[in-house]
């Protein structure tokens, strides 16, 4: 019980510092907010413009669900497309109204698991859909990177390219045989307490390392986060046009993927501030007034929370008793359906 207590006291507190965080961001920006130049530039924003952001933005999202579901089928797990896309949606949720430390990942993996009974499938399905989407981000960076060393400065080249290089060798590591058995000793001397999590953590490394040679799912899944990554990129950069904002799209781009590393950082509840912070600052180097900056990332958070809706939407009418027919056939397991 006391365990229990001084976990909940954890949480409590991580999450009351995340705020703070994302409190002391905002209050950064309210000189920013609150300048007349502001509203001037988003009272003349092209409508049309963010509208044709929101559509290419959930396009990508659509993508993404098929390239979640192209992972699940490779093992042998069958749901409808219309639920992959719906717990997409209902992820997005997540993200973004709920004051906790669980993403939308996580209750994707739950929800699948929780109708599949294959947790650890589940769970690395999410896990691959979303490390190889933003393994794409990264190598796009870096490879745009290259063609403007005039425009960056020497340590955001070095962190365009660092940030690649460092997926590549964490996948690689994960990969070897001897991490396995690291995780497999430092397993057996931990505490019976804790036993049992480190247990389900090995089961979906055990998982997770089935995927290294299988190159075909590989080449899918880095063709869907292509297409996606490509929905991602011009969907913020129309905003960009939407201000009359018409900077490099190969320093926006690597701009692009060093903004994504850092909205991952848990550090503000839904990376609020974190976001806006970072847009400020990466497009002020490629001499995007501040107003613009915060501008698009307002609107890009706004795009965000309209999916949001349509995802609460979704979870409200499928209800807790309409669950999908999940459909499992150890004969496929590890073979891609044909795409005809």
């Amino acid at each position: 019980m006391a365990t229990r207590t001084s976990q909940a006291s954890t949480r409590l507190i991580w999450r009351i510092l995340r705020l703070g965080v994302g409190v002391v961001l905002i209050l950064a920006l309210v000189p920013t907010l609150i300048n007349p130049e502001f509203w001037t530039a988003l009272a003349s924003v092209s409508v049309p413009l963010v509208a044709l952001s929101l559509l290419l933005n959930i396009a990508g999202n659509v993508v993404k669900a098929q390239r979640w579901g192209a992972v699940m089928r490779w093992r042998g797990i069958e749901l409808p497309r219309s639920y992959l896309l719906g717990n997409y949606f209902i992820g997005i949720f997540f993200n973004n109204f709920l004051p906790s430390g669980l993403g939308g990942d996580v209750v994707r993996a739950y929800e699948t698991a929780r109708h599949t009974g294959r947790a650890a499938e589940s769970v690395t399905t999410v896990l691959i859909e979303r490390g190889s989407g933003m393994l794409v981000v990264f190598a796009t960076g870096s490879l745009f990177a290259l063609t403007v060393p005039n425009l960056l400065s020497p340590g955001l080249l070095l962190l365009a390219h660092g940030l690649f290089i460092g997926a590549v060798v964490a996948v690689w590591a994960l990969w070897l045989d001897v991490t396995g058995k690291l995780l497999t000793s430092i397993g057996a001397r931990l505490p019976r307490q804790l036993s049992g999590l480190w247990a389900k953590l090995i089961s979906v490394y055990n998982e997770f390392k089935m995927y290294r040679h299988e190159w075909r799912l590989f080449a899918t899944v880095t063709w869907l986060s292509i297409v996606s990554t490509a929905f991602a990129l011009a969907s913020i950069y129309v905003l960009l046009l939407a201000y009359d904002q018409h900077v490099s799209f190969a320093a926006f781009t690597a701009f692009f993927s060093i903004a994504s590393a850092v909205e991952v950082l848990p550090i503000s509840l839904n990376g609020f501030g974190v976001r806006e912070g970072t847009y400020v600052y990466f497009l002020g180097l490629l001499s995007v007034p501040a107003e613009a900056g915060l501008g698009v990332a307002l609107l890009f958070r706004l795009i965000a929370l309209i999916q949001a809706v349509i995802g609460g939407l979704v979870y409200l009418m499928r209800g807790l008793h309409n669950k999908p027919t999940a459909v499992t056939d150890a004969t496929t397991a590890g073979h891609l359906p044909d795409t005809h």
